[in-house]
């Protein structure tokens, strides 16, 4: 079974290209020549097309690097932020938790690497 109309999508149905008529009315004159349908599509610049097609799926899969990487940067950050926590919940009273606090900052390991 062969198919030769180019197909597009339209309105979520599948229709087929509309056919040049005039290639159609040129191909029916000549003589001994098996005559199909030629659709609007043959001989188009694909290259373009093509192109553009490249271009999303690069802008696609760019996206979803950055995504991973926010989430790393995010999980790395948190960790972070729970091992100070961990460090200034051993603390014994207030005062130890201010002196905590000091060294940290004094150290500057408050801020996230």
């Amino acid at each position: 079974m062969g198919f030769t109309a180019a197909l597009y999508e339209g309105d979520s149905v599948i229709h087929t290209m509309p056919v040049i008529a005039s290639i159609q009315a040129r191909l029916a004159k000549s003589a001994g020549v098996v005559r199909r349908e030629v659709s609007a599509l043959e001989g188009a610049d694909l290259g373009r097309a093509e192109f553009k097609g490249w271009t999303v799926l690069i802008g696609a899969i760019s996206t979803a690097f950055r995504s991973v990487g926010d989430w790393l940067e995010r999980q790395s950050r948190d960790a972070h932020y729970r091992q100070i926590e961990g460090y200034l919940a051993q603390s014994t009273d207030h005062a130890d938790l201010e002196r905590r606090l000091r060294d940290l900052e004094r150290s500057n390991r408050l801020t996230c690497n």
